[in-house]
């Protein structure tokens, strides 16, 4: 562990900070253990931070000042590809898009009096007992509280960039693509718009220089990211690219992109080869892929074809982010009194598939009920 990184985990008051488990005294032992500890403890460490300082998606005051201190773990080749998921993911949970300055008035407002009492109420709450703490959240100020913490992290961002985009070139493939997803997120801090700028060059010369599909795809979709229209790439010769280039926001309207992700998504799985990207957390790529293209392409003619695609993936999940989309786009008004052609076509295809009416699958029920579609097989079939 490096010296500065000692003397930032000394100089933090954790036990007036706390956790999604309750006073984080317990953080800097783990932060020294990730940043000078044996396996165990560095297994140990990054649990803590995924469970305790992030916590499903939420920080805590405890965050910022830990991720200042993660950072350092990127010094260590054996720490950077968790270190880098870790700072994401944080980034992608904190960052307010537009909203900053709405959540900044509100977190830490002009009044002295109710400045103060923020402040007192994180006091409070670290020192109280478990029980306690619980009564706490009723009046309000802790949901204060946390947006305080999530604009702490995002200042951190400007900080935190230039660390994470010094493994751009890292040797090893798994580090450089958290790297540039890292990067991308913590980019949009209006204080780093200067490096961010650097940035999409860099990923632009890489991209152009990458040999591999999907490390093509990764920094195409990162120069998407970045606000940048990534359209060479539109052509080039594989598909996953090509789909990668097309979800660019820049490009949401662009005829090109948006009939490129019309045909992939008539191969949604295809895009799956992406699915170990960061920026996906786990979820299989397709989703996304669906998502843009129902949300750009809200035109069911068009998008029959894949609706088809989407049909034997069909309610794993509620509400179904494989075939819900569709639906959607299909029955805007829930079900039809006057079907169009295309709404009959569809619903004759749903209604034939005997393994989407399994009569014990919740997950066709909650997405039906959620769209205003009835889970009668009949009725699909009669349609």
């Amino acid at each position: 562990m490096t010296g500065d990184a000692y003397e930032e985990i000394a100089g933090v008051a954790w036990d007036g900070l706390f956790h999604a488990y309750g006073t984080a005294t317990d953080t800097p032992a783990h932060l020294r253990g990730l940043l000078g500890g044996d396996e165990a403890e560095v297994s140990a460490a990054f649990g803590h931070l995924w469970s305790a300082i992030l916590h499903q998606g939420t920080v805590w005051p405890a965050t910022a000042p830990a991720v200042r201190v993660v950072a350092s773990a990127l010094t260590r080749p054996a720490l950077r590809e968790g270190a880098l998921a870790f700072l994401r993911a944080v980034a992608v949970a904190t960052d307010p898009g537009d909203h900053a300055d709405g959540l900044r008035a509100e977190a830490y407002p002009e009044d002295p009096a109710a400045r103060a009492a923020i402040d007192a109420w994180v006091a409070a709450y670290a020192a109280a007992d478990e029980d306690d703490q619980v009564d706490m959240w009723d009046d309000g100020t802790g949901d204060l509280v946390l947006r305080r913490a999530a604009l702490d992290c995002y200042d951190a961002f400007p900080d935190l960039l230039a660390p994470v985009a010094g493994l751009l070139g890292d040797p090893e493939p798994a580090v450089r693509t958290a790297a540039w997803s890292a990067a991308t997120v913590l980019a949009r801090h209006p204080a780093a718009v200067p490096s961010a700028a650097d940035l999409g060059g860099r990923l632009e010369r890489l991209a152009g220089a990458a040999g591999g599909a999907e490390e093509r795809a990764s920094l195409v979709l990162d120069l998407g990211d970045l606000g940048g229209a990534p359209r060479a790439w539109l052509a080039d010769p594989h598909l996953v690219v090509r789909g990668a280039a097309a979800l660019a926001p820049a490009l949401a309207e662009d005829p090109e992109a948006l009939d490129v992700l019309v045909d992939l998504a008539r191969s949604p799985r295809a895009f799956d080869a992406l699915s170990a990207l960061p920026r996906f957390g786990g979820e299989p790529a397709r989703w996304t892929l669906i998502a843009a293209v129902c949300a750009r392409v809200p035109d069911a003619a068009r998008l029959y074809p894949a609706a088809l695609a989407a049909l034997p993936l069909a309610f794993r999940l509620a509400p179904c982010p494989d075939l819900g989309p569709y639906l959607r786009v299909a029955f805007p008004g829930g079900w039809p009194t006057d079907p169009s052609p295309h709404q009959c076509a569809l619903a004759r295809a749903v209604g034939e598939r005997d393994e989407l009416w399994d009569p014990l699958n919740g997950n066709r029920k909650i997405t039906f009920r959620h769209l205003g579609l009835p889970d009668d097989r009949a009725a699909w079939r009669g349609l």
